[in-house]
């Protein structure tokens, strides 16, 4: 046996004093205590062995890992405490610890003396060890940085732990007790598992019947054993334990939401986990040549080189395309509300210096005069709109208002989300993505100049997305989101002014998916400041976006163009417009909407009467409100009151307009009162674009279908119908006075599908 470490390395404080180093035998007395309870961060099977088996019982639970990102609520449960619980099984952790552990240790545990549990549904970051004699009525308490491993205690290890022990503290011992009992028992589940007892103790009693094994009574499990026992507690974990969890109110009902959705951010994780990876190595390789590589005695080179080859490492792995695309993005609005001093005008937000040396504060109260002459130039440019777009109104004009509001409120818009949801779901409806579907010639370009002008005093800083890459870069559209991505993630909390966005960002998954949905819910799980995007793209009256981008996603419908024989006037004009613009009254609105922030009796939840959607720009609208009441002026007819729902109208006039010229497609069920539409119809052949298949399917809400999203899934749509007629504002040809009586049928539906039988040893395979 190896001799007693020394703990040297453990700083160890013994009721309140400093002692000399002590010997983990004499931390872990057995000889002194003869119960043991603890949690710990990781156990192994030679510490059990050597320091744990004189104690005549023992109670260990084996808690989370540390480091683990800061999540959640859902997360900790799915993405931490079950994912962990699943591979730890998945990897066969409790049988090979199990089968490590001596053979009276596992008589032990299977004799119920030595028990070892983990919580599968919750955290445990908890470290403490109990110790206790019921004869001498003798109690130690031990808190501290270690686990109950080899590597704890480990004084080459370079590592440092602190060890606080506490004898005979009566009140902190019975404390952590009734704590543990309390709170952290009933969460707890067998880390050995009844099937891996079940299988260890047939083994043992078909070794008791075996002549030639008489004598030992070790248990050692073969593959395919271990593979059923991984395969059933994992089962167990699933069907049983979080429901179990649930049912006793430990975990919340809704818990299998969130394991539904356990993936919907995947993608973003694996870049992550990929981008780590590389930047190890990357790391791994600077020290390796960081030291003369022929040398006998290797030595450091000199700082010269080593710095060249920093400077190298730190752009490696990016091609001067990619250097290039990086650069696109120049406009930097830094958001510190922890720096807030309303009392000296600081907002919170940060613009660099000219020389780009340093921050210094942005945002300065305007003077009335100031004010009026911003209103007015905010006017003239609707009046423009007015006077040159073919078929203008007031509401039509209201679109380009609302694209003004939601600019001068995107550096606070990771703020207004924290302080509008209830919970994490509730901030997909401050979405940080708005998007102005629009046709050519209709001034979208010339609009996303003005936005940049009214809040960065320029109108240079648009990105132009078909040329981030040149058109012969492999992997263009890849990459270009990748760009996009970085400049959202940046620092800044200014918009990325994205014009002419193609069409396939929408409408393919791996792209819009990629970057709203997943930095959305990184958004509203981790709450910072991230750059919202405000984008134009190509409306051809078959704009469609994906249902759960469309969600995350403020979409504001330009469709009218400039008239014709009015474009040269018309660009003049705005020309000149353009010329009177700049961001005074940003600044001022800087300030205001700091002072509301900093106000913890400003309400958040202002919802829209006529849509029920969250109003995530009521705060910006009543400072505008303020503004026209300083001024002594009505507001404008193209003042918003309200969200502009366009995406849902756009969609409903799709399959308004489909259902009038298609009538006969549309097959009524009376059985369901229901309508059955062939979408495969909608092909080239009759007429309609490559793609206008999804396009449909996209549109139609989920809650018009019979069965959810499987109503929209496959060749034929189940459309319910009186929902259908009440949504796109027809008559219902079907309605009846007389209640509608669903018949009974025999015929049944068999949605399960035969599994094929698994291959012996897939979790040897995959996991060891």
């Amino acid at each position: 046996m190896t001799s007693e470490p020394d703990l040297t390395k453990l700083h160890i404080v013994f009721n309140g004093q400093k002692t000399p180093p002590m010997k983990i035998n004499q931390l872990f007395d057995a000889r002194r205590f003869n119960r043991f309870t603890a949690i710990t961060g990781n156990v192994d099977a030679d510490f059990v062995n050597r320091y744990l088996s004189k104690f005549i019982q023992a109670e260990v639970v084996i808690g989370s890992p540390v480091g683990e990102e800061t999540k959640t609520a859902e997360e900790v449960i799915t993405k931490v405490a079950l994912t962990n619980a699943l591979l730890n099984v998945a990897n066969k952790k409790p049988a090979k610890l199990f089968e490590t552990l001596s053979s009276a240790n596992q008589t032990n545990v299977l004799n119920g003396l030595f028990k070892f549990e983990y919580a599968p549904v919750q955290a445990i970051y908890s470290r403490f060890y109990l110790m206790s004699n019921e004869e001498t009525g003798d109690k130690r308490v031990i808190l501290g940085s270690i686990n109950l491993d080899s590597n704890s205690f480990e004084n080459s290890g370079n590592q440092y732990g602190e060890v606080l022990i506490f004898d005979n503290d009566k009140r902190l011992y019975d404390n952590l007790m009734e704590h543990f009992k309390k709170d952290i028992k009933p969460v707890l589940r067998p880390y050995f598992s009844d099937n891996l007892l079940k299988a260890a103790q047939a083994q043992i009693d078909e070794i008791a019947e075996d002549d030639n094994a008489k004598g030992n009574s070790i248990v050692i499990l073969d593959n395919d054993t271990t593979d059923q026992v991984a395969a059933e507690d994992m089962t167990d974990i699933l069907s049983h334990d979080v429901q179990q969890q649930m049912d006793n109110a430990i975990i919340p009902s809704d818990t299998t939401i969130a394991m539904r959705n356990v993936t919907v951010d995947r993608s973003q994780t694996k870049e992550e986990i990929d981008r780590d990876t590389q930047q190890h190595d990357t790391i791994y390789n600077l020290q390796k040549t960081s030291v003369s590589p022929r040398a006998a005695k290797p030595k450091l080179k000199s700082r010269e080189k080593i710095l060249q080859q920093v400077k190298e490492a730190l752009i490696s792995g990016m091609t001067p395309q990619q250097r290039s695309a990086e650069k696109k993005y120049t406009t930097f609005l830094y958001d510190r509300p922890m720096e807030r001093n309303l009392v000296n005008n600081n907002t919170g937000l940060y613009v660099p210096n000219d020389a780009g040396t340093h921050p210094i504060p942005f945002g300065k109260l305007a003077t009335v005069s100031q004010i009026r002459t911003s209103l007015k130039s905010i006017d003239d440019i609707m009046q423009g709109y007015a006077r040159y777009v073919v078929d203008y109104s007031d509401d039509y004009g209201k679109r380009f208002f609302e694209a003004i509001l939601y600019a001068f409120t995107a550096p606070f818009l990771w703020e207004i989300r924290t302080k509008a949801s209830l919970n994490p779901e509730d901030g997909n409806d401050v979405p940080n993505f708005l998007i102005l579907g629009a046709t050519a010639g209709s001034g979208k370009s010339t609009l996303l100049r003005i936005i940049n002008k009214l809040t960065w005093n320029t109108d240079r800083s648009l990105i132009d997305f078909g040329t981030i890459y040149p058109t012969d870069t492999a992997q263009k559209k890849a990459k270009t989101v990748e760009a996009i991505e970085h400049y959202m993630k940046a620092g800044s909390s200014y918009p990325v002014l994205l014009d002419e966005i193609e069409p396939y960002f929408f409408q393919q998954d791996q792209y819009s998916r990629h970057l709203v949905v997943d930095t959305m819910n990184a958004l509203v799980n981790n709450p910072h400041a991230i750059a919202p995007l405000i984008g134009t793209t190509n409306y051809d009256s078959g704009f469609t976006m994906l249902r759960e981008t469309a969600r995350r996603t403020y979409y504001l419908q330009i469709d009218k163009v400039i008239d014709e024989k009015l474009k040269e006037e018309a660009n003049r004009y705005i020309y000149n417009v353009r010329q009177t613009l700049d961001n005074t009254l940003f600044k001022d609105f800087a300030v205001r909407m700091a002072t509301l922030l900093e106000d913890d009796e400003t309400a958040w939840r202002s919802f829209d009467k006529e849509t029920g959607r969250l109003d995530f720009l009521h705060h910006t609208r009543e400072i505008f409100k303020q503004y026209y009441e300083m001024v002594g002026e009505e507001l404008p007819t193209y003042f918003s009151h309200g969200i502009c729902d366009d995406f849902k109208e756009s969609s409903r006039n799709t399959w308004a307009k489909l259902y009038l010229t298609q009538e006969d497609d549309f097959k009524y069920r009376e059985q369901d009162d229901s309508l059955l539409f062939d979408i495969s119809k909608l092909n080239t052949f009759n007429g309609f674009t490559a793609d206008s298949i999804e396009k449909y399917r996209n549109a139609l809400p989920i809650e018009l279908c019979v069965d959810g999203i499987n109503g929209k899934r496959g060749k034929f749509v189940e459309i319910k119908a009186p929902d259908f007629f009440k949504w796109i504002g027809e008559r219902n040809p079907y309605a009846t006075d007389e209640p509608v009586v669903e018949e009974e049928t025999d015929q049944v539906k068999d949605a399960e599908k035969t599994e094929k039988p698994k291959k012996k040893g897939f979790w040897a395979r995959l996991f060891g």
